[in-house]
């Protein structure tokens, strides 16, 4: 072990209380001076090329806000920019980054609007679906499948194509390019050699990352059989040589003085030449003599707790459900600060105003003159509690992003309803939607967290009846521990895993889904709320309503209570439609089905029937603790018969659930 190495576990932090691990570190704090290489950056000319190799709390994400800014302030204009980051967590950070940087100059922030941020996920999918791909295709296949069909592509005879969609960019930014391994890699290098090859001009970019904070790379690459992330950072600096500005960031800004340098120092271990063991070793004995944090049965003590961010990190999704249901406990409402959860896959919604708003529409094309109507009735009509409930924009707001959801020009008159169904569900049409509150808790996994900030940060000990990975890899968990210790700014801890049930690990159904699922003695959890769980036309089905005017209820229902359904539980109850199972979807009453919303889909039901036919085991009467994550829009593209409004606008109000629904199986026939 190396000196550096030794001095990544100070003993102080043993029985150290929060306050005393921030102040462990005050002596014999190291400064940097990196100021110079900071101001190099932001006003580089647009034809540099420059890789960034930035440590945790350095800023990266301040400093590709001003590189923009300067960008599009001195030389090129928003349509010749274009930034590509890894997690849409980081691309919304660097959104509203921007916004606090040029709020006082209006024309900037203007002009910053129209820059493209995207992740390579839903980039990838824009270009194939502008290529001529179908939507249904491209969310039928995974990520990783759509960007190698762009790799090729791009290598292959439709180059030119390929080339002609992206434009002419003259500076690209590419963030956390050290998570970037096998297909995603290959993909910066080819846009790289596409746009900017080495030898020219015309085009100069902008990467930033960090080797220590590489946490996909080591999975992704045996899987595929490809390079790793710190593979393509060297690969980026020999294609390019003495054309290549390479400056390192250290100075943490983020995070209190112990803090820091207790990062700056496990970040030193970890691109060391320690072996891969031994540096797992030191990160494992630092998360191991943090303090522990409170106990999290109670969502309002854990926000008590301490003031600013907190966030939960967990190893695995199914961790995290865990966490989930022992903050919520039993109680049946939704919490009363948010607690929140990026785990798992479940479906997301559009935003909710986009039904509110349109969903009486009758006409195909509605022109902005329309549109300003409508707005203007409805937030009249709507209390300031239901516009809250909606997070409805401002009415200019809202119409350019329908305009850039629908494939409308940015100064467009008017709007067709079905551009905009067909595109509303694409996984970027409404970046600027997600739900990117400060408030309350959020629960998520470490590789989740990456690009993201919190005060406060609990950490997870790993449970004491779960097992390791046989195939682990020590330099990339090594490198997990670092990213879930270094997002702290203020606060560190740890929670005891002892008190989790068993998680849920992920198990294969059919057409390639994939659902967390855990057996234990009679009862099964299993993960709902995937993309084609619930049937859109439940939530404007007059047979499950009582009427068409029962429909118009259960749409009044979900736009007044938006907000507060959230985390509300929700019970399914099995029914028999047309010879086969289904469940319809209630507000959980206590503990009886309440109000009925919707209805599950047949994909639920082949499931279901897949996990447990062949043991024998009878379909469930009734699933539990399910929760509402949010009321959105629903949209429908099919040709099933519906009565106005929705007939005409195929657009309107639906809910999106997640977590595990519990049952209990009995050997049975009924279906």
């Amino acid at each position: 072990m190396t000196d550096t190495a030794s001095k990544a576990t100070p003993t102080s932090l043993k029985a150290a209380s929060t306050n005393a691990l921030t102040e462990a570190f005050d002596q014999d704090l190291e400064l940097f001076d990196d100021s110079s290489d900071r101001d190099y950056i932001r006003g580089a000319d647009a034809t540099s090329r420059i890789l960034v190799e930035a440590g945790p709390g350095t800023g990266k994400t301040e400093l590709a806000a001003r590189r923009l800014s300067h960008l599009v302030n001195t030389a090129l204009s928003p349509g010749q920019v274009f930034v590509l980051s890894f997690s849409r967590s980081a691309v919304r950070t660097l959104t509203r980054r921007l916004s606090l940087i040029s709020q006082t100059d209006l024309k900037t922030l203007e002009q910053l609007r129209h820059v493209s941020i995207r992740t390579f996920d839903s980039w990838a999918f824009r270009i194939l679906r502008l290529m001529g791909y179908s939507p249904s295709l491209l969310l039928a296949r995974n990520y990783d499948q759509n960007i190698a069909e762009l790799v090729e592509l791009i290598e292959g005879t439709r180059r030119d194509e390929v080339h002609s969609f992206i434009g002419e960019r003259r500076h690209i930014i590419v963030d956390e390019f050290q998570d970037m391994p096998g297909v995603r890699g290959e993909l910066v290098l080819r846009l790289l050699g596409l746009m900017a090859p080495k030898g020219t001009t015309q085009c100069g970019f902008t990467i930033l990352g960090d080797p220590a904070q590489a946490i996909y790379g080591f999975a992704v690459t045996s899987a595929e059989g490809g390079a790793s992330a710190a593979e393509y950072w060297q690969r980026v600096r020999q294609s390019y040589g003495s054309e290549l500005q390479h400056k390192v960031l250290r100075q943490n800004y983020r995070a209190r003085p112990g803090l820091a340098k207790l990062s700056a120092d496990l970040r030193s271990v970890l691109l060391s030449n320690c072996a891969d063991e031994e540096k797992l070793l030191r990160i494992r004995e630092t998360m191991s003599q943090l303090p522990p944090s409170l106990p999290f049965e109670n969502e309002q003590s854990l926000i008590a707790s301490g003031n600013g961010t907190r966030a939960i990190l967990t190893r695995t999704n199914g961790e995290a459900l865990r966490v989930l249901q022992k903050v919520l406990g039993t109680k049946v409402e939704g919490p009363a600060s948010p607690v929140r959860l990026r785990a798992g896959n479940f479906a997301s919604l559009p935003p909710a105003w986009i039904g509110a708003l349109l969903r009486k529409v009758r006409s195909p094309n509605i022109t902005k003159s329309q549109f300003s109507r409508i707005y203007s009735h409805l937030h009249n009509l709507w209390d300031n509690k239901t516009r809250l409930a909606l997070s409805l924009p401002t009415e200019q707001v809202a119409w350019e992003r329908l305009l850039i959801a629908s494939g409308e020009p940015d100064d467009g008159t008017s709007i067709e309803l079905s551009a905009l169904r067909n595109r509303v569900g694409w996984p970027d049409a409404f970046p600027d939607d997600q739900n990117v509150s400060d408030e309350g808790v959020l629960i998520t996994t470490i590789h989740q967290s990456k690009g993201m900030e919190f005060d406060i940060v609990t950490i997870l000990d790993a449970p004491p009846n779960e097992d390791l990975e046989e195939n682990e890899n020590s330099e990339e968990e090594a490198n997990v521990g670092f990213v879930a210790i270094s997002r702290a700014g203020t606060e560190l801890n740890r929670l005891a895993g002892d008190a989790l049930y068993r998680s849920p690990t992920t198990r294969e159904f059919s057409n390639g889904r994939q659902r967390l699922f855990f057996w234990w003695n009679k009862w099964i959890n299993m993960e709902i709320g995937l993309r084609g769980d619930i049937d859109p036309h439940g939530f404007v089905d007059p047979s499950l309503h009582g009427g068409v005017k029962g429909v118009e209820g259960n749409q009044d229902f979900l736009l007044k209570n938006a907000r507060v359904l959230e985390g509300h539980k929700v019970m399914l109850c099995k029914v028999v439609d047309d010879g086969k199972a289904i469940w319809d979807i209630h507000l959980q009453d206590g503990n009886r089905p309440g109000l009925r919303l919707g209805r599950t889909s047949p994909q639920l039901t082949y499931d279901l029937l897949q996990a447990l036919h062949d043991k024998g085991y009878a379909l469930p009467s009734r699933i539990l603790n399910l929760r509402i994550a949010g009321v959105g829009t629903i949209t429908d593209l099919g040709d099933r018969a519906l009565e106005e409004p929705e007939r005409s606008s195929r657009l309107w109000l639906g809910v999106s659930l997640f977590g595990t629904g519990d049952f209990k199986t009995f050997k049975g026939t009924r279906r």
